[in-house]
């Protein structure tokens, strides 16, 4: 074994992190949301990220129209 951890999620390899959003919530919220999260195995962080690039793929498919 060579010690490095496989994980099915994190940014792609070669991607480096040059950014971050803050956003503000209710307590609440982020409590549940972190909990579902966990029991689904993900990270905030990998999720977000996933939902602002299809965002972005979205939008850009329909300038493109």
């Amino acid at each position: 074994m060579t010690g490095k951890k496989n994980s099915n999620c994190g940014r792609p390899a070669g991607r480096k992190k040059t950014a971050k959003i803050e956003i503000a919530i209710e307590p609440m919220v982020k409590d549940e949301f972190m909990d579902l999260l966990h029991s689904e195995g993900k990270s905030a962080s990998v999720e977000i990220g996933l939902w602002i690039r299809e965002y972005i793929r979205n939008n850009r498919l329909k300038e493109e129209k």
